[in-house]
Parts: C-alpha cells; sequence; structure tokens
C-alpha cells in the first residue's frame, strides 16, 4: 500500500525565500541538471531548509514545488510583458479586465495562480528561472551557453551645452602586425558606434 505524502505548507514565514535562494546558490556552485537541480543540490537545499525553519520535505516536493514556480514564473514572464502596462511592479499584480483575465487563462494555466498570488520574489525568480523558461525569446540566464547580455542605458539630455571635448586615445600599434591592427580599428569603429 502507497504511503500518502503530508501536504506541506510553502507559505509558512520565510520558506519559499529561503527555498528559492538556496537553488540560486546550488546552480551558481554545481549548475544544473537539465532545467533542474542536481541530485547534490537538492540534498543541500532540503538541509537548509531545515536547519533554518525546521522545514522537512524531499526531493520530489521540492522539485514539484521548483517545477509549479518555473511554470509560474513563465506565465508572469509572458504577462509582464504584455504591451499595455498591464504590471504593476509595486503590488507585483497585474491589471487586466474579466475577459483580459479568462482569454490568458485559456492560453496558459499558470496565470490563474497569478491572478489570486503574485510570483514570490520576483527578482530571485529572475535568477533562478530566466533562461531555463521558453518564452519565444533569446534569454540569459545561470545555466545559459549565450554570453551574459551588457544592459546600457543611455539618457542624453545635450540641451544647454555648448560645446563638448573628446579625447580619443589610439591604442599602440608597434609590433602588431597589420591584419590584426585592422581588426583592432574595427572593433574600435563599431564599439564607438555602440556607444552613438
Amino acid at each position: 500500500m502507497a504511503q500518502k505524502r503530508l501536504r506541506i505548507n510553502w507559505r509558512q514565514e520565510g520558506v519559499e525565500k529561503t527555498f528559492l535562494e538556496s537553488c540560486v546558490n546550488e546552480i551558481t556552485i554545481h549548475r544544473r541538471e537539465g532545467s533542474s537541480l542536481k541530485m547534490v543540490s537538492w540534498k543541500n537545499v532540503a538541509e537548509k531548509l531545515k536547519t533554518e525553519h525546521n522545514f522537512i520535505v524531499d526531493q520530489k516536493q521540492m522539485k514539484n514545488r521548483y517545477d509549479y514556480l518555473k511554470s509560474k514564473f513563465a506565465a508572469w514572464t509572458k504577462l509582464k510583458n504584455k504591451t499595455g502596462n498591464v504590471y504593476n511592479p509595486v503590488s507585483n499584480t497585474f491589471n487586466l479586465s474579466e475577459a483580459e483575465w479568462q482569454i490568458e487563462i485559456k492560453s496558459n494555466k499558470y496565470v490563474e495562480a497569478l491572478r489570486s498570488a503574485p510570483l514570490p520574489y520576483p527578482e530571485i525568480c529572475i535568477h533562478l528561472f530566466e533562461g531555463s523558461t521558453s518564452n519565444g525569446f533569446d534569454s540569459w540566464g545561470p545555466s545559459s551557453t549565450l554570453p551574459h547580455p551588457v544592459e546600457e542605458v543611455f539618457d542624453y539630455n545635450l540641451n544647454g551645452l555648448e560645446s563638448i571635448e573628446c579625447t580619443q586615445i589610439e591604442p599602440p600599434t608597434q609590433g602588431v602586425s597589420e591584419e590584426s591592427s585592422g581588426q583592432s580599428k574595427k572593433k574600435e569603429k563599431n564599439e564607438r558606434l555602440k556607444r552613438l
């Protein structure tokens, strides 16, 4: 006869945050196994939960929670990227009409979970799941093989400036072959264009 599992309460204060932070830490140290954690990482996360919260959970329960939060994150990301400013970052909620909720719920069952309860700890979830969920875009995440994206934000306000002095220092070319010097100049030109 199969043993019945007790339902555990992930909403116990601090448990979910510790769980997510521990998963991020384990992926940073041990990387992923497929789209999940390695067996040694699950053991470490379980030990952390037990030590910090006296919260006892097995690998299957942790994996189920991980998969649930990953699916909820994918739905959150899709809704957050919708046009029309439907996401409120202060309350971590979405402003959708009843008809819009129904349309979104039909396309993804995890949207309904977002309607009743926001995604827990969005910033931690971004670190943990971004790049490991399919959202239709090339993404970077802790286990990604893509190079880490460099986010540059420029805010130009040139009003009232009379002149701007710029000094450019040319790299030394002594001892550098003409071919690599040409590549270097091309790279510098590309870098200057990016800054514009």
